[in-house]
């Protein structure tokens, strides 16, 4: 997370001496970088340098103002990094838990540990721009001066003339002479008008071929259709001619039995007439 507000102060002590005394504690792999948390969130650095002063002997001071959108969580901290490693027992013993007060008189109990990252960055140095103050010397700026003092003079056309100059460049047509945008313009036109022919055709003809797909689709369908009720209509002639056959075999098995019950009951008849005949005589 970024701060809203930071303030950085750096004190102005070191020296050689502090150098090489620091690149000797890299060397002991020492830590002498501490942090400071849990501040008042309305402290500032001077008055945190103001409140710790006077401070070890140290090569780095960073302070960090409390954002405030954060709530009861906006709470300033301060990073130190002493030269020597001796001074940071001292330093924890007098200010771990040492209470800050801020202007309301709310108390802030500090805690004094060493800092998760021991390293200290690099101030840049900005290299000198040795083009600085030769604007002088410079030969377009003087070019410059001497335009402005010694303006050239301008020929100012009378509105007669000028109206001449239109009128002989409308019969020439210098008028409608073409420049490199507008020929660029025209082919981008034309590339486009192009392109938007080329996309019509080729919706043209893939909704042509859709037709035809769609129109061959319909003819087979019509002919499976066609040709599934000739055969339905063949086999329904066959049934039909089947069921014939099947009616007349039946009757052809019914005659002989026909005839035959004609002559028991002819018989029958027959006989009966005689008996009925005896019986009288």
């Amino acid at each position: 997370m970024t701060l809203s507000s930071e303030q950085v102060t750096k004190s102005e002590n070191s020296n050689i001496e502090a150098t090489k005394l620091k690149d000797k504690k890299d060397c002991d792999g020492l830590s002498t970088k501490v942090v400071v948390r849990r501040l008042p969130p309305t402290m500032t650095g001077e008055e945190f340098v103001e409140q710790l002063s006077p401070l070890p002997d140290n090569d780095y001071l960073y302070f960090v103002k409390g954002d405030l959108s954060l709530a009861q969580h906006a709470l300033s901290r301060g990073y130190i990094n002493f030269i020597n490693p001796e001074d940071v027992v001292i330093f924890k013993e007098k200010f771990d838990n040492y209470v800050f007060v801020d202007s309301k008189g709310n108390e802030y109990p500090a805690v004094v540990e060493f800092a998760p990252f021991q390293k200290i960055p690099k101030t840049k140095v900005r290299r000198k721009d040795n083009k600085v103050g030769t604007i002088e010397d410079d030969i377009d700026y003087q070019k410059f001066l001497n335009e402005l003092s010694n303006p050239p003079e301008v020929k100012i056309q009378s509105v007669e003339k000028h109206l001449e100059e239109i009128e002989k460049r409308k019969k020439d047509g210098a008028l409608r002479l073409s420049t490199p945008l507008i020929a660029f313009i025209k082919q981008k036109k034309l590339e486009k008008l192009k392109l938007r022919d080329e996309r019509r055709e080729d919706r043209r003809r893939r909704e042509i071929e859709r037709r035809r797909q769609r129109d061959e689709e319909r003819r087979r369908r019509r002919l499976e259709k066609e040709r599934a009720d000739r055969l339905r209509e063949k086999e329904r002639e066959k049934r039909r001619e089947r069921e014939r056959q099947g009616e007349g075999e039946k009757k052809a098995d019914k005659e002989p039995q026909v005839k035959v019950c004609e002559n028991i009951i002819c018989k029958t008849l027959l006989f009966r007439c005689q008996c009925s005949a005896s019986f009288r005589k």
